[in-house]
């Protein structure tokens, strides 16, 4: 994969904290592997039962939102979602992560002896032994999928991958969902939901008011970003749905004899980075010993000795009745 070769590669920048600026592609390569472990089983389990029923035979209309390098279409082939014919739509608001989405397929595809062409650039076609694939990848903000009227009704499923936190929820998510069809399926992940630990604990106060300061930072961005897996808890519950499971799908990493993955070093010293950023001058004066905090968890990275968690929680719901 020439200069994207995603595979351990160290990040040329942290991930951003915002929908504008997007994620650093070798941050998503290495979240790939958390998040495989950290996904809930059961929501997952509901989905591939539930997702035959909705097709009702036809073939599986799929959009994804916020679809970054195509880590997320990988796994579910991965791990065994579709079978027969289908449509994926692949969006994104940065047209990089759509660019590099091909080049990660395409490594993905050739280790595993799938074909995968490209009869356009923004079209492709992938086959493995159980389905067949159509490709589309679409550089579109999650706002102008909410307001579209042409696809509206047409999907069985809308995957949404931690990525919700960005958007608001309230004006956003009834669009996104009208996007289904009745019966459609919502498969909603990795969503925050207001905590995250470093371990060992650091000494003093400092670290309390840092991830509070950066909890606060969220809201300041989108409110109720820092919660929103409890939200959607109660969202998609709303007239016209019926939620099917919810399960947390926490990321936890700790050290195995003073090491970690390749994946894990990349992930955790991004979120550090990203912590520091955040808070490093943008509203207001840092937080005291913010630099000493990061340096010193760096170093435990690197030493083979932090354990991190982050509170995430997984949603599969049905759509029951047409939305207005």
């Amino acid at each position: 994969m020439e200069t994207d070769n995603f595979a351990g590669g160290g990040l040329t920048s942290p991930p951003a904290d915002g929908p504008e600026t997007g994620f650093d592609p070798h941050y998503l390569a290495a979240k790939k592997s958390i998040d495989d472990r950290a996904l809930n089983r059961y929501v997952w389990t509901a989905l591939c039962q539930a997702l035959p029923e909705t097709r009702s035979g036809e073939p599986a209309n799929i959009v994804e939102i916020g679809a970054g390098i195509g880590t997320m279409l990988a796994r579910i082939i991965d791990w065994g979602l579709l079978t027969g014919p289908a449509t994926y739509l692949a969006t994104d608001c940065d047209t990089d992560h759509l660019r590099l989405a091909r080049r990660y397929l395409a490594a993905w595809a050739e280790e595993r002896g799938y074909p995968l062409h490209w009869p356009e650039q923004q079209r492709g076609r992938l086959c493995t032994a159980q389905a067949e694939i159509a490709l589309v990848f679409e550089a579109v903000r999650a706002e102008e999928m909410a307001r579209r009227t042409e696809t509206r009704g047409t999907f069985h499923l809308v995957i949404a991958h931690a990525v919700l936190d960005l958007l608001d929820l309230p004006a956003l998510l009834p669009g996104l969902l009208a996007q289904l069809a009745t019966n459609g399926l919502a498969y909603c992940t990795c969503n925050f939901d207001g905590a995250t630990l470093f371990l060992p604990e650091y000494p003093g106060g400092e670290e309390q008011e840092i991830l509070r300061r950066y909890h606060a930072s969220m809201e300041a961005r989108l409110t109720g970003a820092s919660t929103t897996g409890r939200r959607l808890l109660s969202l998609l519950q709303g007239p016209g749905f019926e939620l099917l499971a919810a399960g947390s799908s926490d990321w936890v990493i700790h050290p195995r004899n003073t090491t970690y993955s390749g994946d894990e070093v990349v992930f955790l010293h991004a979120l550090i980075a990203t912590v520091e950023q955040e808070l490093a001058g943008k509203s207001g004066p840092p937080p005291s010993g913010l630099a000493a905090w990061a340096r010193t968890r760096h170093w435990q990275v690197d030493a083979g000795t932090l354990s991190f968690l982050v509170r995430n929680l997984d949603f599969l719901a049905r759509r029951r009745t047409p939305l207005l």
